[in-house]
């Protein structure tokens, strides 16, 4: 029994570290730190590779049933629900954050679209002016709001 024990308890901890990890992701995209997130990503390949192996292991042991011990079951099933629902919340935000980017992205692409203009202009000789080398640049006045 204590050879089936040892993965699942590997398992726990596992889990329970992955979800630590998620809720320190979420902590910093709700407290606008972005660039934190890369700290977590090498601890969290580890933590997947080893929570892919404890599986593995579990089911190579004849899975949950062979275990035995119900308690231990019981602990493994909590720590895995709370994780699915810290990862559905994290993928929430997680899209939001990437919606509410991508449609700044495309408002200021299409307000520097309008300020371009994208018709050709005609200069006094009737030929179409040349554009001048601010015009095609893609910064804009500090003094002009979006």
């Amino acid at each position: 029994m204590q050879n089936h024990e040892t993965p699942i308890t590997a398992l726990i901890a596992v889990t329970k570290n992955l979800t630590a990890i998620l809720n320190d992701e979420i902590d910093c995209l709700n407290n606008k730190r972005p660039s934190e997130l890369s700290h977590y990503q090498k601890e969290k390949k580890v933590l997947m590779a080893s929570y892919n192996k404890e599986l593995n292991d579990i089911k190579l042991n004849g899975g949950l049933a062979a275990a035995g011990n119900a308690d231990i079951i019981r602990q493994l099933k909590r720590e895995s629900r709370e994780f699915q629902k810290t990862l559905e919340k994290h993928h929430r935000i997680i899209k939001a954050r990437k919606t509410l980017s991508e449609r700044m992205i495309q408002d200021i692409s299409a307000e520097i679209i309008r300020q371009k203009g994208s018709a050709n202009k005609y200069g006094n000789d009737a030929k179409i002016a040349q554009k001048s080398l601010m015009s095609d640049t893609a910064s804009m006045a500090i003094n002009k709001t979006i």
